[in-house]
């Protein structure tokens, strides 16, 4: 009894997780109540409250007394079809991005970087560290590498609330191709736990990603920790034989 009654609320949570990820249940929106849910899903209310408290600890959803459960507007997927900017994920969710400047500097990488940035022992990147926010709410802890020879100037272009997409489009005049992603799921250090004010070693979803240009060089190589709670990667992918 005690395993089919697992797997009922299981399924529930996985029904409407599928719901809230594919967008059917959009951010901010009203849940069915709790007899609703029972009825559609023909459960009890124990398996509904079971399913609904684990897609709150996740940070699915959230409760306010007296007025129902809502889907957790804070909570930003992002596309692994598309190479889109941290600003246009942003704008195109209803969100207004912002960024807190940590560091930028102009160094000689280390030997990964400069492997991943196809770069000889003498050239120097800048080095940009971010906190990426989503309505002034920390989102991510961002840190991007960017060849001074590609981008020339690049350090003193980058304020508050500057897009280094546009730049590398507008500014540089660059054509991005594609890029490769790479994603870990990582527990948060110290250091970064206090910049993003969470907890320490919190979950984090860490994506390291080299985008290319068209002539197939390397434009930049960045390193991102997602908070856990507030992210979601997802990707459509077509089957084939």
């Amino acid at each position: 009894m005690e395993n089919k009654n697992n797997f009922l609320y299981l399924k529930v949570y996985n029904k409407i997780k599928d719901n809230i990820i594919s967008g059917l249940w959009e951010d901010g929106c009203q849940l069915p109540t709790e007899y609703d849910l029972m009825k559609k899903f023909n459960v009890s209310r124990h398996t509904i409250r079971k399913s609904l408290q684990k897609l709150s600890e996740e940070g699915y959803i959230y409760r306010q007394a007296g007025r129902g459960t809502f889907v957790r507007h804070v909570k930003s997927r992002y596309k692994l079809t598309a190479l889109e900017s941290f600003t246009e994920q942003m704008i195109n969710r209803g969100f207004k991005p912002s960024n807190d400047i940590v560091d930028i500097s102009l160094e000689f990488p280390d030997s990964k970087i400069a492997k991943y940035l196809e770069l000889e022992g003498n050239e120097k990147v800048y080095k940009i560290v971010r906190i990426r926010k989503a309505d002034n709410e920390p989102m991510a802890y961002e840190i991007t590498y960017v060849p001074k020879n590609i981008c020339p100037g690049l350090g003193i272009k980058v304020e508050k609330d500057t897009s280094l997409y546009k730049l590398y489009e507008e500014e540089y005049d660059l054509n991005m191709d594609y890029g490769n992603i790479y994603l870990e799921a990582e527990k948060c250090d110290a250091e970064i736990a206090k910049k993003l004010n969470i907890e320490k070693n919190s979950a984090m979803l860490k994506m390291s990603c080299i985008v290319y240009l068209d002539n197939k060089k390397p434009l930049y190589f960045v390193e991102c920790f997602y908070i856990g709670n507030k992210y979601i990667f997802f990707a459509s992918m077509p089957r084939k034989l």
